[in-house]
């Protein structure tokens, strides 16, 4: 009887519970967290967007030399990678018959009744060797003593840096080989690349400044060459090419610069600079920032976006003086405004 009473006596007091559970008030909720935000600063007079960049050597200042004959061997090599030569200065000497049977047959000419004075026979002969690359103090010479050989001189075309070799000593050459490039540094080619849409504004002749990555402060200007007409299907972006004056060797070949390309807002618009994050863009495909101006809350205002870097946009839009961006929470106003946009149509 006892135990009869003490489990009904349980039994009572967890209805009690149960119930008071039931009707007791819901708990406040917690006040939603205020937006991270930020101000809205003018851009200043020197803006622009920072771009990287590849420093390319000037194909216009780029030799490449071919061989012109076939050669047994490289005999010796007279300049390397990194070396500054000048205009007709020998690079390698090649053993070669093709260049052997060239002599010869002006040898033979030459040695013949007369001199060689048969009208054009002569004449072709030494174009044969200025074609194969023989220099007039080679000719001179063998016209002086009448013996060929089989020594053939690569020279230099231009002078610059030699900028790669081809064969090394010892090796076997055929005809078309490459056996070596020579560039003039002075003057490079800068290849970046911007997203479509930033390229408004931008055309030939338009000056930049290009800077090494490793020290910002040693700066040369350039001017733009060319802005692609066409999207690069691998990047998705628009080719620049920019053409820089090199005569302090400043740059070489490969190396990753920074280019600081202008900014030219339309005629009557204000530059500003607002934190990259809080850019966003609209289902609609519209960019646009979050602002905040009391007493209206936050509400969606369209930018256009013309450079960014080190964290920051720089965008043109019709800000109010005090006007803060939203830079944290933006997923929810995002598909508020995009909920908006939806019901409008």
């Amino acid at each position: 009887m006892m135990r009869s009473m003490r489990s009904f006596v349980i039994l009572l007091c967890g209805l009690l519970a149960v119930s008071c559970q039931k009707n007791a008030p819901p708990a406040p909720r917690s006040a939603p967290l205020p937006p991270v935000t930020a101000p809205v600063l003018p851009a200043g007079k020197d803006v622009g967007r920072d771009l990287l960049g590849q420093v390319q050597a000037d194909p216009q200042a780029t030799s490449q030399s071919m061989a012109r004959l076939s050669a047994l061997s490289v005999l010796s090599i007279a300049h390397f990678p990194g070396d500054r030569v000048k205009k007709g200065e020998t690079i390698m000497v090649l053993q070669s018959p093709d260049f052997f049977s060239a002599e010869s047959e002006l040898s033979s000419i030459l040695s013949s009744p007369g001199g060689g004075d048969v009208p054009g026979i002569r004449r072709l002969a030494i174009r044969r060797l200025v074609l194969l690359g023989a220099s007039q103090k080679e000719i001179s010479r063998l016209t002086r003593t009448r013996t060929p050989t089989d020594r053939y001189e690569a020279r230099s075309p231009r002078s610059g840096i030699l900028t790669r070799l081809g064969p090394g000593e010892g090796a076997r050459v055929s005809t078309g080989d490459l056996l070596f490039v020579v560039s003039d540094l002075d003057r490079l080619w800068v290849r970046a690349f911007l997203y479509p849409g930033e390229e408004k504004g931008l055309s030939d002749g338009v000056r930049v400044r290009v800077s090494p990555l490793d020290d910002p402060s040693r700066v040369v200007e350039g001017s733009i060459l060319r802005v692609a007409p066409y999207i690069d299907p691998r990047t998705r972006t628009i080719p620049l090419r920019i053409v820089i004056d090199n005569a302090l060797g400043l740059f070489r070949p490969d190396a990753w610069v920074r280019v600081r390309i202008p900014v030219r807002p339309q005629e009557g618009a204000s530059l500003f600079r607002v934190p990259g994050d809080a850019v966003v863009r609209r289902m609609d495909g519209k960019t646009g920032v979050f602002v905040v101006r009391p007493p209206g809350g936050i509400r969606f205002l369209p930018v256009s976006v013309l450079g960014r870097g080190k964290g920051e946009a720089v965008v043109s839009g019709e800000f109010l003086t005090g006007d803060r961006v939203v830079t944290r929470g933006l997923l929810p106003l995002v598909s508020r405004e995009n909920g908006r946009m939806g019901a409008r149509s």
